[in-house]
């Protein structure tokens, strides 16, 4: 065996059966320190240790991963990793976590020493402090999906967080709206501004955001069919457009009457609006707006659904549950689940399933049923 050069950097086998290497790499500061790589084989290690060495080579810095904090990291990995992927109301909760939790609690310890107890600890503590099960997981989620990023970068060898396991939170209760009480909901609402509103997110079950970011560009009223390409989010800089929530939100989905109708209402009431205001109306212009032609904050439309509510004489509910009351009256009316998953823009028919197993029971009954119908004598 040939002696290793001066430099060259160590290799060796781990105890969990990865491999790691090390040498001396050029700091930002100008001096020198030894930084880790990770692999499952010594020839891919090897080859991680070389790419190192020649940026070292070259003059270009490597941050001391020994000396790099939890929350210095985090701060990094907030800036450069989640902000630019995730949607804005998705990083100002990463944010908020990371903020209030994940950096007073384990911020000033070292990544690379970061264990499974630590982890384990600190959510304990924050059960122990008041914080709800659902946002325990929630930063427990956000920890995990930031370290798995360093073991990727070879910041770290492992993911210590995917270790500790985390209860699941207990679900929410919803109580989607019965069919007596949605069309008493509509009724309430005729002849209010927002009463389109209301009939599309109940026919087709669109999130708030995504009703909110429709334009009359999105709404074809002669073939009765509306796209979902973009949705409203309130962000620190203000009310923006973004991207649907997932690809499968992207969609196109019919139109029933009743939205449909109320729609084509809608745009002549606004076609009128805008001439008496002097505003032009073009295919860009959002299909829900405020009287003088802004976008509608999701907040006041989520006063405005409550405030409905009580001129209705009906039990409080979350605008939210309009769209859980879509996909339950559509699979009690028989309407596959698969088609459901469409309309819905689920990511997944798992996803589909498990919100709405309850309404399954009485489906299959049907369908028993049905088979007795069609093969009994």
């Amino acid at each position: 065996m040939s002696k290793r050069a001066n430099g060259e950097g160590t290799i060796y086998q781990r105890k969990d059966g990865r491999w790691e290497g090390s040498c001396y790499v050029l700091l930002p500061s100008g001096g020198r320190a030894r930084r880790s790589v990770y692999g499952r084989t010594r020839a891919e290690v090897r080859e991680k240790l070389t790419a190192l060495q020649r940026e070292s080579d070259r003059g270009v810095p490597v941050e001391a991963s020994g000396t790099l904090t939890v929350g210095a990291y985090l701060e990094t990995w907030l800036r450069d990793v989640a902000a630019p992927k995730v949607r804005p109301a998705t990083y100002r909760g990463y944010e908020m976590y990371v903020r209030r939790h994940l950096v007073p609690g384990l911020g000033r310890k070292r990544l690379s020493r970061l264990s499974p107890a630590d982890v384990r600890a600190f959510l304990a503590d924050r059960r122990a402090a008041g914080l709800s099960p659902a946002s325990v997981k929630q930063v427990h989620a956000i920890l995990r999906t930031a370290l798995q990023h360093a073991v990727r970068e070879d910041l770290l060898p492992r993911n210590v967080a995917r270790l500790v396991v985390v209860p699941n939170a207990p679900r929410h209760e919803w109580q989607p709206l019965s069919i007596e009480e949605a069309r008493a909901l509509l009724d309430a609402a005729r002849g209010d501004r927002l009463y389109p509103l209301w009939a599309v997110a109940l026919a087709v079950g669109l999130r708030r955001g995504e009703a909110l970011g429709l334009r009359w560009c999105d709404v074809d009223l002669d073939a009765g069919l509306l796209h979902v390409r973009q949705a409203l989010q309130r962000t620190t800089e203000g009310l923006v457009l973004v991207p649907p929530k997932s690809e499968r939100s992207r969609r196109t989905v019919p139109l029933p009457a009743v939205a449909r109708g109320a729609l084509r209402e809608h745009r002549q009431a606004m076609v009128a609006e805008a001439l008496r205001s002097g505003r032009p109306m073009t295919a860009d212009t959002l299909v829900f707006t405020t009287p003088i032609g802004t976008p509608m904050d999701p907040r006041n439309v989520s006063r405005a659904f409550v405030e409905l509510l009580q001129a209705a004489g009906l039990r409080r509910v979350r605008l939210h549950d309009l769209r859980h009351t879509c996909a339950t009256l559509l699979l009690a009316q028989g309407v596959p689940a698969r088609v459901v998953m469409e309309v819905l823009g689920h990511s997944g028919i798992t996803l589909t399933m498990n919100t709405y197993g309850h309404v399954l029971p009485t489906m299959l009954q049907e369908a028993a049923q049905s088979m007795d119908d069609a093969l009994g004598r």
